[in-house]
């Protein structure tokens, strides 16, 4: 039976969310317009709630930078529109140096992507100028992930109700707080929201507002007010000012008290390669070429496979890192794997301080791309349970494209079927082999000791260039 070769990673995992808020969605509709939400989707029945998959990928890759201390690929600005605001921004959009890069991919899209522009520098035998596509530098993410999604659809909810103390206020603040309540008193126009209070006050009377004005650089507030209810009389209006200005300021935050689970498949095949065919490019030519003189990429167009896919380089041209290059790939997916069994961040940490490493880790290597190990675990009130059924369900059909051990790894004291679990380890699937199946064996383990296991099934780069 021919060997098959590990292309792809897949795994799964399990975050205990107890009184946590991950990620949030800013403020409520209606009645809970005061109240900070966490972002939730509908399944039919109820809100769900979810971390995406944006955030905790970028949690992911903070981790993996703190843990290994390579270079960050940071984020820069790097185009602004006519009113000077930035419109574009890009990393390093260097995958060889910044392995960041490699793992979690970039894009930096360029105008008129895909139309042919002059080319002023080549010209043809005629004399004329030639024209060439303008291509945008993009290398999407060989790191697939899902949504942290909760096992609970009901009975999640929770808010926390508080208060801000005050014992101090900012008199120009309060004078303009004073000000738009006179306004809205005697006013007949609409409240124009580009104008200041002090603009819309001038057209009233512009006396008065610099009478006013004076008042608040005096820092006398008492006048302001008597100035501004002796206007109000005249128009036969009353205007209410604020009465306690350092009133305590409430405050409400739903989170949510779950488990939340996500999915994963890297493609391993793609660390360490990239490539230029078509109308876009993962790594800039000037680049590439300058990695190739400091001996890190080697240009293997016109080795096989990539001289096929190339078309023999008509469509582009493939570069791969060399020996020289470090780290390997690898050690960049054993790394990740390994920040993954550590994982840490989270919104509003200094209130809902939440653990986010993994209580349980699933991992493979597979011959295919598929992220098998899907919805595995559910929800009980003694705690979540891994489907032991569907896991070897799953481990039967794909026992032929799974080519690693399938490891397990539990927090002991977590799954409410943990015994179950234990029993697992060391198991062969299927149980009844024959020569056109391959068995598969379970392993179980801890979380991080899964994530550093799995390094010793990832095969070293024999393709990469001496």
């Amino acid at each position: 039976m021919t060997e098959k070769k590990l292309s792809h990673l897949a795994g799964t995992f399990l975050i205990q969310a107890d009184a946590a808020f991950l990620n949030g969605a800013g403020l409520g509709d209606g009645e809970d317009r005061n109240v900070t939400i966490p972002k939730t989707f509908r399944d039919g029945r109820g809100e769900v709630p979810y971390v995406s998959s944006q955030a905790w990928k970028r949690w992911l890759r903070n981790t993996f930078i703190e843990e290994t201390g390579w270079p960050a690929s940071e984020v820069k600005a790097i185009g602004w529109n006519p009113k000077g605001n930035v419109n574009k921004i890009a990393s390093e959009l260097n995958p060889v140096d910044f392995p960041e890069d490699d793992i979690f991919g970039y894009m930096r899209a360029q105008e008129s992507q895909g139309k042919k522009v002059a080319d002023e520098e080549e010209e043809t035998e005629e004399g004329k100028t030639s024209s060439v596509r303008t291509k945008s530098v993009m290398r999407a993410s060989p790191f697939m992930a899902s949504v942290l999604i909760s096992l609970r659809s009901a009975g999640w909810k929770g808010e926390d109700e508080g208060f801000v103390h005050l014992t101090r206020y900012d008199p120009p603040a309060l004078a303009e707080a004073e000000v738009e309540r006179f306004l809205s008193s005697v006013s007949d126009k609409k409240k124009d929201k580009k104008k200041t209070v002090w603009e819309r006050l001038a057209e009233i009377n512009s006396d008065v507002a610099n009478r006013i004005r004076s008042h608040v650089d005096d820092n006398n507030l008492d006048l302001l007010r008597k100035e501004l209810l002796k206007i109000a009389k005249e128009k036969g209006v009353e205007v209410a000012f604020i009465e306690n200005p350092c009133s305590p300021l409430p405050y409400t935050t739903r989170f949510y008290n779950t488990h939340l689970q996500g999915i994963f498949c890297l493609d391993y095949s793609r660390l360490g390669t990239y490539w230029n065919l078509g109308d876009r490019i993962e790594l800039e030519e000037t680049k590439a070429n300058k990695l190739i003189q400091d001996g890190k990429l080697a240009d293997v167009t016109n080795k096989e496979p990539y001289k096929t896919l190339s078309n023999s380089g008509r469509i582009g041209k493939v570069y791969k890192i060399t020996k020289e290059a470090e780290p390997s790939s690898k050690e960049r997916a054993m790394e990740l794997f390994k920040a993954l069994s550590v994982l840490r961040g989270g919104a509003k940490q200094a209130q809902f301080g939440t653990d986010v490493s993994p209580k349980v880790l699933i991992l493979a290597g597979l011959t295919c791309g598929n992220p098998i190990f899907n919805h595995l675990f559910k929800d009980s009130p003694e705690g979540p349970v891994l489907k032991i059924e569907t896991l070897e369900e799953i481990i039967n059909d794909y026992s032929d494209r799974i080519v690693t051990p399938v490891l397990i790894g539990i927090r002991s004291g977590y799954l409410q079927n943990e015994s179950e679990v234990k029993l697992l380890n060391k198991k062969m699937l299927p149980v009844e082999q024959n020569e056109n199946k391959r068995g598969t064996e379970i392993l179980v383990m801890s979380p991080l000791e899964a994530a550093q296991k799995i390094g010793a099934y990832i095969p070293d780069d024999e393709d990469s260039v001496k």
